[in-house]
């Protein structure tokens, strides 16, 4: 049975082939970029809402159509009145904060934080050492807080969360070792989610800011409005 009728036949489903495969590779490179990737991920909404969680993405600059990529660890730099926190944070993040301000030295009283979350241990330890030093914490407009973040946040002596601003939480993963035994697994999440309860309290923050990490899935993220924060202490300031 012949396939083709002539050899330019042949040619012709070739290249038409090519063009089909081609067409799909770009799709899929411009599903990947970040420039792309959950258009509506950080848009205002009013209230609460859940969301699709992307650690490796924050917001367009003004007037920028693509959203940054994230920096995959924390990065540490000051500016003029504020210490400034971005990146995801990796583990070994809080020594290098630490080694960071004992290098630096610096004057600020403020840390402002840009970050998706990552290590929950890292990021209680952060908080420790910015509660410890008396700094007060912020995140700007524009930036975001999410995961793991917002334990960063808490550790500020005064916290706030400007308008334009994202903060989220969800489910935590600390990982999971597939040589343990499942009951010991669940035992580890237990130890670690008390970890942060205890830490909550000692920051003074609304153990109810848990209820809504606990329903979010490690996928998704759930965004807290600025009423919820209130309530919940996880923004303060003595003068609001």
């Amino acid at each position: 049975m012949r396939l083709f009728s002539s050899p330019q036949s042949a040619i012709r489903s070739v290249l038409i082939a090519q063009v089909v495969l081609g067409v799909a590779i770009v799709a899929i490179d411009l599903r990947d970029d970040p420039g792309n990737a959950a258009p509506g991920l950080f848009t205002p909404q009013e209230g609460p809402s859940v969301r699709p969680y992307r650690p490796d993405l924050r917001p367009a600059e003004p007037g920028a159509p693509a959203m940054r990529p994230m920096p995959k660890q924390l990065e540490f730099t000051e500016t003029d009145d504020a210490i400034v926190i971005e990146g995801q944070i990796a583990v070994g993040d809080a020594d290098r904060f630490a080694e960071w301000l004992d290098e630096t030295r610096p004057a600020a009283s403020e840390v402002s934080l840009d970050s998706s979350g990552g290590s929950v241990a890292d990021a209680l330890a952060i908080g420790r050492t910015i509660r410890g030093a008396g700094y007060d914490t912020r995140i700007a407009q524009g930036s975001v807080c999410m995961s793991a973040c917002p334990y960063m946040l808490a550790g500020g002596t005064e916290r706030r969360a400007d308008e334009g601003s994202t903060v989220g939480v969800h489910q935590h993963y600390f990982g999971k070792n597939a040589i343990l035994p499942a009951f010991m697994a669940v035992s580890d999440v237990q130890r670690a989610q008390a970890s942060v309860m205890d830490y909550l309290t000692e920051m003074g923050v609304d153990l109810r800011m848990m209820i809504p990490a606990l329903r979010t899935a490690p996928e998704d993220i759930s965004v807290l409005s600025p009423q919820q924060m209130q309530e919940w202490s996880l923004t303060f300031a003595p003068d609001a």
